[in-house]
């Protein structure tokens, strides 16, 4: 009951942005910043949750998202994480998410069913590998990979010298929906050592079924949602993931849950299982 009303709390109620505090510590913060991606040759946002009294000397769990700049991270998510903190629901952790470049990609487009042209975004490119042709998009040769890199070797090194965390793979967690959620699943596959836990919903690519499954190898714990007014091949990769998993001995829980493709359905799931996933001990 009591989690149901802070869920309650967190989808109703809207906060702002703030600028940080010099000193950390004392109140939450929650504030964008920036690195430079040597990979991807540009600057690229991230949001950081800094939980209450946050002291670099303490130990603390780091959730690593996708889609920085989408709803999940305006407003809901720091009285949300204050909430279940304060309230000893869940154990205090850092929460980033790096943005997206959600700027167009010139000259590449795809026609919809009813005939519009839709023109794509770099992030199109970056969670998804669609392998497009370097000669005719010259700014999109290898932007998947050097994403994918971007990522696993700049992101998650940077944000845990700043905070002065040293992790190991059971420490981190990967929170993706839709592209982002694609974007994590390749991200699973191809590098199962890096992070130990992925939330994953209404996962949109990730070679899910053409990527290597080996057997032997320590897949991270996977929670995997998706909508029961979403495309059948969302059901039918996690149809596969689940006996995958389940043959390669590897812990996974997969879901269907009732909605479409929708960022308030995701952000009560989300809630739920960090709730579960990081309760105090």
């Amino acid at each position: 009951m009591r989690l149901t009303i802070f869920i309650f709390i967190a989808l109703t109620v809207l906060s702002c942005h703030h600028k940080p505090k010099k000193t950390i510590g004392s109140e939450s913060q929650f504030y964008t910043d920036s690195i430079y991606s040597a990979a991807l040759s540009e600057y690229r946002s991230h949001n950081i949750y800094l939980p209450n009294d946050f002291d670099v000397n303490k130990h603390y769990q780091i959730m690593y998202a996708t889609d920085g700049s989408k709803n999940i991270d305006k407003g809901l998510l720091k009285k949300t994480l204050d909430s279940l903190i304060e309230n000893k629901i869940i154990e205090p952790f850092i929460f980033v998410a790096s943005h997206a470049n959600n700027k167009i990609a010139d000259s590449t487009s795809t026609t919809m069913g009813n005939g519009e042209k839709v023109y794509l975004q770099f992030r199109n490119f970056e969670y998804i590998d669609m392998q497009p042709d370097s000669i005719e998009n010259p700014s999109l040769a290898n932007r998947y990979q050097n994403h994918m890199l971007y990522f696993k070797n700049e992101f998650i090194t940077h944000i845990e010298k700043e905070f002065k965390q040293e992790l190991t793979k059971n420490d981190r967690y990967f929170y993706g929906v839709s592209n982002g959620a694609g974007f994590g699943m390749s991200l699973l596959n191809n590098y199962p050592d890096i992070i130990g836990t992925y939330i994953s919903l209404s996962t949109f690519g990730g070679d899910i079924q053409t990527n290597n499954w080996q057997q032997g190898v320590a897949y991270p714990r996977l929670y995997l949602q998706y909508g029961s007014e979403e495309p059948m091949f969302l059901k039918d990769d996690a149809n596969f993931l689940k006996e995958k998993f389940k043959q390669l001995s590897q812990f996974s829980e997969i879901k269907q849950y009732t909605g479409g493709h929708d960022y308030k359905k995701w952000n009560e799931i989300f809630i739920d299982l960090i709730s579960k996933l990081l309760t105090v001990q």
